[in-house]
């Protein structure tokens, strides 16, 4: 074999093991994977479809103070467009987009598109949430999110660790399995109004919190239990469940 047959063959090659990755931790961004638009009035602020690494999240998400939850798994069991997806492979694991303080959103519209589906009721809290960071107690003080719950029912869900009561979820409808799901959650600082939509159809308003309030500077999609809801410190709900998110928007208006 003559020399320029060698390096087209090793060149060959290289391609081809650059294509051969863990599908759950893929070596690049796959085709297709840009996640959808989000609204045409709004300015991307970040977006993700999960088709090349994570490079871009937080290493990991610090639920309480001491309390780590690792990466969620980049998987090809299923995808709202493209070829991947984000799961929660384990009982504790999370991703965590943060802002800089200076790009946090304080005024006019902050919201965020995502897309979750599932495909076998696996009674586990599965959610996509965006809000303001809890500073060195870990978590988010103030948080928006929707997605599924313990009770297998599509959820909306409000967290205000000011407020009294604290949590302030709510159950929208039963999980239909084998479903993509478009939720937007909008918070409006002049009218101090969150508004979440389900498939287009708003389902849930609720009141902006007033204390300590600074604006959204997280993005979060979580796998797990809340701090406030374990029972001896424990969650028994443990292994992976076949709930996916896809499209992931973050945009101001």
């Amino acid at each position: 074999m003559n020399r320029q047959a060698m390096m087209a063959g090793a060149a060959a090659i290289v391609v081809m093991m650059m294509g051969c990755g863990n599908s759950n931790n893929p070596v690049g961004p796959a085709a297709g994977d840009t996640p959808v638009p989000g609204p045409a009035t709004g300015t991307v602020v970040f977006s993700e479809g999960f088709g090349g690494d994570l490079s871009k999240w937080d290493a990991q998400y610090m639920i309480n103070v001491g309390d780590f939850y690792p990466h969620m798994t980049i998987t090809t069991a299923a995808a709202h467009t493209g070829t991947h997806s984000i799961t929660g492979d384990s009982t504790r694991c999370a991703l965590q987009y943060s802002l800089a303080q200076a790009d946090r959103i304080e005024a006019g519209v902050a919201g965020v598109q995502f897309y979750v589906m599932a495909t076998a009721k696996g009674h586990a809290n599965f959610t996509v949430r965006f809000g303001q960071n809890a500073g060195s107690s870990g978590g988010l003080g103030h948080a928006f999110g929707m997605g599924f719950d313990k009770s297998d029912s599509v959820t909306c869900t409000l967290y205000d660790y000011m407020a009294m009561t604290a949590r302030q979820d709510s159950a929208i409808a039963p999980m239909q399995l084998n479903h993509w799901y478009k939720c937007v959650i909008e918070v409006d600082f002049a009218a101090a109004q969150i508004t979440y939509s389900l498939d287009g159809q708003v389902v849930r308003h609720c009141p902006l919190p007033t204390a300590d309030w600074y604006g959204i500077d997280r993005l979060l999609v979580f796998r797990g239990t809340n701090p406030e809801d374990l029972a001896g410190g424990t969650d028994s709900l443990t292994g992976p469940r076949p709930y996916y998110a896809d499209d992931l928007v973050l945009y101001k208006k």
